[in-house]
């Protein structure tokens, strides 16, 4: 990183504010990419995506797959609506601000905030556990070394020198996924072949007394109630994460606008590729080879805590290649955990300066002092993570209870945010009571269903599958519901002539529009970039989630 931003430094790369937050808005297609994938491969990806085809077999890690890439695909329709009508916005949320007002612009802040923080714990909670199993390192000590080595070089380096070495991390962990692939499906003695695998994971469901959550409790169909239910949640929770996540909307906003679509859509397509072959490939290694010696858990299944811990990669790891395996997931580990964990922190250190310190503290803040207080608030932020995951650590939540209850936080703001995207009758009142009505639905569904499906309110019931699932799908419901009605008979008949009038400020304090002097922002070719996000966005959504895995089910037999 410090190498890099040197770099750039002697070709004349001036570090300012727009720089380290935005990179000037000028990102191409391949940077936007790798962006993307990047900031969307943590170690929760890797950790879940193994744990979920271990519990489901092939359906877990299709299903994970394709829900978790359809959001980076979708949110290219935000992004190019961004460029259209806010061309000189900084965060989603000045957006809010400019349209809504305060409130709604707090209350906006407050879930994208806490869904930036259930981001951090995820990454940080699972890569601690998983570096703690291989090598009995502390898990405190894990907790506090990740955020503050990444702070290190995010501080010297800003969102484009941050992208640059987030692409190399991502090389490295594809070379290792791929290395994994050929041990288990060509060169290890323990497989060796596809149809090894298949043989292994028959006796596998007969050991296991065909007890998996799937059609005849085989690994070897995507016909199971339990994955569609999990695919389901993760595509409304994430979706949810996507859209309030600064760090996602930043690289819409740092891609010239001919790059915005090519590169969100390449950036999913390139993610589905990591966990769906990381998963199929030691997930269900780990159900074919779990009766044998060099299983860390020998002779027994590996244990719901260790299931839940997002422990099934490691352990296949350390099966199918001794210590070498467990120093590659080490590797896996840290890549993952830097590459996202820069992005958060680049993220909300922009929240904090342009939407709290710039626009509450020191509305007449220069460029050196937001740039400054950038640097401060990553700082702050990499500290109040590392003392929140320790938090969390203390009271045993781990990664399977934060990826199920992270859509309370975060569907309840979809509705309202993609309606400020794409509506012109939604109004403060209908954006900032959809958001409240929406959580506190979430919330009391949530919890009245953990206590009515294991009778007591539990780290272990309120973590479960099913009552995070109906209370995302209550809180989005309810949202919708409320901001469709208000805005029904309170029409706000917005223009959009406010986003338009946001500027930037120059080096000088002078207000600067990025769309008068650059060419590219030409109004009818974006307008046709619309066009293109939407129709290429439901083609793969119907693609990926509809048609390919309900064409498989009702063809494909098990045995």
């Amino acid at each position: 990183m410090i190498a890099v931003t040197a770099i750039m430094k002697k070709r004349g790369n001036v570090e300012n504010a727009e720089e380290f937050t935005v990179a000037k808005r000028s990102l191409g297609t391949g940077l936007t990419a790798a962006g993307v994938t990047s900031s969307w491969t943590w170690s929760t990806t890797l950790l879940s995506s193994v744990t979920v085809a271990y519990e489901y077999g092939i359906a877990g890690s299709f299903f994970y797959a394709a829900c978790n890439s359809t959001q980076i695909m979708i949110f290219s329709n935000l992004a190019i609506e961004s460029k259209r009508k806010a061309p000189n916005a900084r965060t989603f949320l000045e957006i809010i601000r400019v349209r809504y007002g305060t409130i709604a612009h707090l209350s906006f802040m407050f879930f994208s905030l806490a869904s930036n923080i259930l981001v951090v714990s995820s990454i940080l909670i699972g890569g601690a556990a998983a570096i703690n199993s291989l090598t009995g390192m502390s898990v405190y000590a894990s907790l506090w070394l990740l955020p503050m080595s990444v702070t290190a070089y995010t501080l010297r380096g800003g969102l484009r020198a941050t992208i640059l070495t987030d692409y190399v991390h991502t090389a490295i962990i594809l070379i290792i996924i791929f290395v994994f692939w050929f041990k288990v499906y060509a060169t290890g003695d323990q497989i060796g072949s596809p149809a090894k695998m298949w043989e292994l994971l028959h006796e596998a469901a007969a050991r296991n007394d065909y007890s998996a959550p799937t059609k005849d409790g085989s690994y070897l169909t995507v016909r199971s109630l339990g994955a569609l239910k999990f695919a389901i949640l993760s595509i409304l929770e994430y979706t949810g994460v996507v859209f309030l996540d600064n760090s996602f909307h930043q690289k819409g906003i740092a891609a010239d606008p001919a790059s915005a679509v090519p590169g969100y859509v390449l950036g999913g397509l390139s993610w589905y590729a990591m966990p769906f072959t990381l998963a199929t490939t030691m997930g269900i290694a780990a159900v074919a080879l779990e009766n044998t010696p060099a299983f860390p858990t020998f002779p027994n299944r590996m244990s719901a805590a260790e299931v839940s811990a997002g422990l099934t990669l490691p352990y296949a790891a350390q099966t199918i290649a001794g210590k070498g395996g467990a120093g590659a997931v080490l590797v896996l580990m840290f890549m993952s955990c830097t590459s996202a964990i820069s992005s958060q922190l680049i993220g909300v250190s922009t929240v904090l300066s342009y939407d709290i310190y710039k626009t509450y503290i020191k509305p007449k803040a220069t460029d050196a002092q937001i740039l400054q207080a950038g640097h401060y608030c990553v700082v702050g932020f990499a500290i109040f993570m590392a003392a929140f995951g320790s938090m969390l650590h203390g009271v045993k939540i781990d990664l399977g209870f934060i990826y199920n209850m992270t859509g309370i936080f975060t569907g309840s703001a979809l509705p309202a945010l993609i309606a400020t995207f794409f509506s012109t009758r939604q109004g403060a009142l209908a954006a900032t009571a959809s958001i409240w009505t929406g959580f506190c639905s979430a919330v009391i569904i949530w919890l009245t269903l953990a206590k009515r499906f294991s009778g007591t309110l539990t780290i272990a019931s309120v973590g479960q599958t099913d009552p995070c699932l109906y209370g995302c799908i209550a809180g989005i419901g309810a949202a919708a519901v409320v901001t469709f009605v208000i805005s029904i008979f309170h029409d706000a008949k917005y223009t959009w002539d406010t986003l338009g009038a946001i500027r930037l400020t120059d080096e000088t304090g002078k207000d600067k529009d990025v769309a008068y002097a650059d060419p590219s922002y030409n109004p009818e070719r974006l307008r046709k970039a619309a066009h293109i996000a939407r129709g290429i966005t439901i083609f793969l959504f119907l693609a990926l989630f509809i048609i390919w895995p309900l064409r498989y089910a009702s063809n494909h037999k098990s045995t």
